[in-house]
């Protein structure tokens, strides 16, 4: 077993600020550097012919990390040593921005490419980054499935207050009439928001004139405008 410190570079690395342990995958380990071996007093890895620790074992069942972190120049320095002469085709597709197998083999034919082994190309592996790259959303659905059937058939109503600014006729508040159907909106301007009542009822029989439907249901924020006994409508009021 090789004895003294080991210097290397562990890449892929995610970093979670509210995860309170480090997480070490084996399996990425092991198809990245070499075979991960666990015995009784700890678990060893293996690469050309060398082997070391890993980490010891500490009780119920889990293995303890041991690795020192080392300042960004000497990490540089060894992962510098590490790539040496390094020139698969995976570390061409990082370098080139992750250019697909087809990209990999023109550059070779064309001669762009010398010292690419093509033959790591057949053998090669999914990457995680374009992996990652390709995900797609949920596609959001951007229609409700109960929106109204005719205008009318339901009324969003809200009241906006107070503005800082008022109007020269001294009104400080509005409140909007949206038809859920047609999205047709009918603003009207406040003084006070006991005025409401009054409003709607002058929006109710402009709109039932201009279409001849009835509104039957009012859905609000439930505020105390629209729960006093002075709003009406022959339907619904939903707050």
């Amino acid at each position: 077993m090789s004895r003294g410190m080991m210097k290397g570079v562990l890449t892929s690395v995610g970093h979670l600020p509210k995860l309170s342990r480090n997480l070490f995958s084996v399996g990425r380990f092991t198809k990245d550097v070499g075979p991960v071996i666990f015995e009784s007093d700890g678990y060893f890895a293996e690469n050309k012919g060398l082997k070391w620790q890993l980490g010891a074992c500490e009780g119920k069942g889990l293995f303890k990390l041991c690795m020192i972190p080392m300042m960004p120049d000497e990490a540089n320095a060894a992962s510098s040593r590490d790539r040496q002469g390094d020139t698969t085709s995976y570390l061409w597709h990082l370098r080139l921005g992750h250019i697909g197998h087809g990209g990999l083999d023109a550059i070779v034919k064309k001669s762009y490419g010398v010292g690419i082994d093509m033959t790591s190309v057949k053998q090669w592996e999914l990457c995680d980054g374009c992996e990652l790259s390709k995900q797609t959303r949920v596609i959001y659905v951007k229609s409700s499935p109960n929106r109204a059937k005719q205008v009318l058939e339901v009324v969003h109503s809200d009241v906006c207050s107070p503005m800082q600014t008022p109007t020269f006729g001294g009104k400080r508040y509005f409140v909007t009439f949206i038809d859920d159907k047609s999205h047709f909106c009918v603003v009207y301007l406040l003084r006070n928001k006991s005025e409401v009542a009054a409003k709607f009822a002058e929006y109710v029989s402009f709109a039932e004139t201009q279409t001849g439907k009835r509104v039957k249901t009012l859905r609000s924020d439930n505020g105390g405008e629209y729960t006093s006994g002075a709003m009406s409508v022959d339907g619904d009021v939903q707050t």
